[in-house]
């Protein structure tokens, strides 16, 4: 591969690898938050379900004690039939990552890639020393890079 080639793979890598955190819920693209459920109280992500009862964020009595419950009515209550909420397992609940799950996993990308750019650089002679400095400037780029994922996921995203 010429030394064009390498450069502008590299590019196209750091772009996609900056961007990546941000632009879904699984870690590292290919695993599911469910393998790292001890870890949920650390990281703090949340689940959110896609049930018409957790989507608004209240029962639909308005009653916010009782989020993911369905109104269940029993014949021993009064004559009112006054609904009561059972808990209902999530059938479809989407594990979210947390902003700190997304820049750990954006620092191990930023790693990976440069790794990847070492091994092309050595591949094609010489590996030029570097100091503190190219790295300091390779990270502030690669955080540069990931600015679009960023705005995407918590500015121009209807989270509503």
């Amino acid at each position: 591969m010429g030394n064009s080639a390498s450069t502008w793979l590299i590019i196209v890598l750091a772009v996609l690898a900056a961007n990546l955190p941000f632009l879904n819920e699984r870690c590292f693209a290919i695993i599911g938050l469910q393998r790292f459920a001890f870890l949920k109280s650390i990281f703090f992500w949340k689940s959110v379900s896609s049930s018409a009862v957790d989507l608004t964020g209240a029962a639909p009595g308005g009653d916010d004690d009782h989020v993911n419950a369905t109104p269940v009515v029993t014949d021993d209550l009064p004559v009112r039939n006054i609904p009561v909420y059972a808990e209902v397992p999530q059938l479809n609940a989407v594990q979210v990552k947390s902003l700190w799950v997304r820049l750990l996993e954006l620092i191990i990308l930023y790693f990976c890639v440069g790794g990847i750019a070492a091994v092309l650089e050595s591949s094609a002679g010489n590996r030029f020393p570097q100091g503190w400095e190219f790295y300091a400037i390779n990270a502030c780029l690669f955080l540069v890079l990931a600015f679009p994922g960023f705005v995407y996921r918590y500015l121009k995203r209807n989270h509503g």
